[in-house]
């Protein structure tokens, strides 16, 4: 693949990092518990922050691309403009349940904006800046997706 591909979807190429961090950072831990009396610690901290990370920016390459995993037995049987409606109740509950992880991720980030990992030192909100962030982009690109979805069926 070209570089462009990558850079033009720099979600989905953040997470396969991620993902490839993770497989190298249990692997690590795996061999050095194995080896050595003491494991490391530190390799679980990037583990936890890669999963985290890796999850979030990969719904938002998913939702972007609109490839989620759904039932697509009502695109058969339903026809545009009910088609829509019913996804449009789907998208304002997803909506209202991504406004309540924004400002419940924002509150969090108050409450342990003085904490830090044990091993690592690393900010708390290093590690879970994510959740509000991501829950922005995804309130942003699923408001998108249904209004197109919208202007879809009655054009």
């Amino acid at each position: 693949m070209k570089l462009s591909v990558y850079l033009r979807q720099p979600d989905l190429s953040l997470s396969m990092l991620l993902l490839l961090s993770f497989v190298i950072l249990c692997s690590l831990q795996v061999v050095v518990r194995f080896l050595l009396p003491i494991p490391f610690s530190w390799t679980e901290e990037l583990v936890s922050a890669s999963v985290i990370w890796m999850t979030f920016l990969g719904v938002i390459a998913v939702e972007r691309r609109q490839t989620h995993i759904r039932v697509e037995l009502l695109d058969e049987m339903l026809p545009p403009k009910p088609l829509a409606i019913v996804y449009g109740v789907f998208d304002l509950t997803i909506l209202a349940c991504l406004a309540a992880m924004i400002w419940g991720g924002w509150e969090t980030l108050h409450e342990t904006s003085f904490q830090k990992t044990p091993a690592l030192g690393i900010p708390i909100n290093a590690l879970i800046g994510v959740v509000p962030a991501a829950s922005v982009a995804l309130f942003v690109i699923v408001l998108r997706n249904m209004i197109g979805r919208f202007r879809k069926a009655w054009s």
